[in-house]
């Protein structure tokens, strides 16, 4: 039982009227300073934005992988995200679409990109472009509409670590691939698992015990008709080789439940692989393996019913360890409001797992479980308590500090009728305001902790920048926390005047990368 979730935005209270002011410490712990001689957790004022209006094209709206490979970092795109919405069949149901874009999504070059930084001399070099393909409707279309995951594995033909790239590809396309390089400069395609032919992406490349482990997570029934959330082959697959092409399934489908929809997440943790799924009638499912023998896979069920908040965790999407423990961000497919299984809108919560399988709510509502009744450890509801923060989208820890990322829907309240809010939030709108409440609240989420349970807010207000709204991507490196944001809204966007709405260039659309150095380094 959820004692809160009926309550806007969270049960706790509205979101701040000013979002960059401290967090007074009776909602949230005020020890979240290393002990003497550790680094230091990074501040706003020092993170400073390395790459913006996504690499001079404003249809590169999310940095959608990164990773950090042979003294460079690597960022893959995905583009024109809000375009490929907009066709959906239906549409979400806005008043005025957000940005300039075209009836049919295929007149935007959607040729997904790869680039890598330099550190050294501060420069940017784009490495690759998706090459165009005849798809499978005889038209000429991109190969990649997008680069959702990436990891650094060595094969056993590999001589040295390679960079390994999955794909994202479009209703009328070719099935997604997995791309190989050895130097990041020149990209081989391999053999993809023999998943469904409905399957259009995947997401999660995790090296474990010697072997890729990767699961779909998208899907497709033609143009229109797309769900890059929910894969049509809810099955993990791995394999040792992925230059042999054999991928073998590691786990039974939807680990036996029907209601598993996907798999979307993965992580290793205390000498296991553990699993998150999505599940619109109960709430994700967390599974762990050993992984060992011969695949498919024993696998264990940690934690059912979205930790018992049901189906308001609807996706296990992101995982990360910390001091010994595995943290888990939940949210709901789509932002918050899952459309077509009428899930939310909710804010999405953390809970850590520990090696013995018991598990702690960090951020949330406190609720009864068979466990007992369990409080927030971090005294903050859904969403760091903010409605808006519709996803705990990244998690990632660097110099002994987790940062989390969430997705931010703030900037969408000029478009959403507010006839389909409820009470309390048009209520909220009545008080505050649309104008002042996207001003003052639009933007992703940016938390750290050393601890998990004293946070303190980076930013929330997406780095000064409404249109980043969400954290998508992180990379610990020896230069420093890397950033990459999901930004969908370019090149053009709409804005309010006194003609009406109007599409204007909008330079802070794009993706942005950002580069947070503790200034004791």
């Amino acid at each position: 039982m959820t004692l809160s979730d009926a309550s806007f935005p969270n049960g706790r209270g509205f979101p701040p009227a000013d979002p960059d002011k401290k967090v007074e410490a009776d909602n949230v712990g005020n020890d979240n300073t290393p002990a003497m001689g550790k680094p230091l957790p990074i501040e706003r004022d020092e993170f400073k934005c390395i790459s913006k209006g996504g690499f001079g094209d404003g249809w590169n709206h999310y940095a959608h992988c990164m990773a950090w490979f042979e003294d460079h970092l690597y960022v893959g795109t995905s583009r024109a995200i809000l375009a490929m919405i907009k066709v959906n069949d239906p549409p979400p149901a806005l008043t005025h679409w957000p940005i300039n874009s075209p009836d049919d999504v295929y007149d935007i070059d959607r040729r997904a990109h790869i680039w890598r930084y330099n550190p050294c001399d501060e420069t940017w070099e784009q490495v690759f472009v998706s090459p165009m393909v005849e798809g499978r409707t005889g038209d000429i279309v991109a190969r990649d509409i997008g680069y959702r995951g990436v990891a650094v594995y060595q094969g056993p033909r590999d001589s040295k670590p390679c960079l390994y790239v999955c794909t994202w590809s479009s209703s009328k396309g070719q099935a997604p691939i997995i791309m190989r390089s050895e130097d990041g400069l020149s990209f081989e395609s391999l053999p993809r698992p023999s998943w469904g032919e409905f399957v259009n992406t995947f997401r999660t490349l995790v090296p474990f015990k010697g072997c890729l482990f990767t699961t779909p997570t998208g899907s497709t029934a033609g143009y229109g008709k797309a769900q890059e959330c929910v894969g049509s082959a809810p099955t993990i697959y791995v394999c040792k080789d992925p230059m042999s092409g054999e991928w073998l399934e590691a786990s039974e489908l939807g680990f036996g439940d029907p209601n598993n929809l996907t798999t979307f997440e993965m992580h290793t943790f205390n000498g296991c692989l553990y699993a998150g799924t999505i599940n619109a009638e109960e709430g994700y499912q967390i599974w762990k393996t050993e992984a060992s023998g011969e695949p498919p896979f024993t696998w264990k069920k940690v934690v059912s019913h979205g930790a018992y908040r049901g189906k308001l965790n609807e996706i296990a999407v992101s995982m990360c360890e910390l001091n010994g423990a595995l943290y888990i961000g939940s949210g709901i497919v789509n932002g918050g409001y899952h459309r077509v299984a009428k899930v939310g809108p909710a804010a999405g919560e953390i809970i850590r797992i520990h090696p013995d399988d018991s598990w702690e709510l960090v951020i949330g509502n406190p609720r009864l479980t068979p466990d007992g009744l369990k409080f927030p450890l971090g005294h903050m509801g859904p969403g760091f308590d903010n409605f808006f923060n519709g996803y705990i989208w990244r998690m990632f820890v660097h110099e002994g500090t987790m940062y989390v990322g969430t997705f931010k829907w703030t900037v969408l309240m000029p478009f959403i009728p507010l006839d389909k809010w409820p009470d309390s939030a048009q209520l909220l709108v009545e008080i505050r305001g649309v104008d002042e409440l996207v001003s003052q609240n639009a933007g992703f989420d940016l938390w750290k902790t050393t601890d998990g349970i004293n946070w303190s807010p980076v930013t929330r207000t997406g780095f000064e920048n409404m249109y980043n709204w969400g954290v998508r991507t992180m990379a610990s490196t020896p230069y420093g926390l890397f950033i990459g944001t999901a930004n969908p809204f370019g090149p053009e966007v709409a804005e309010r005047t006194e003609d009406g709405w109007q599409y204007l260039h909008n330079p802070r659309g794009g993706t942005e990368v950002w580069l947070g150095v503790p200034r004791n380094e």
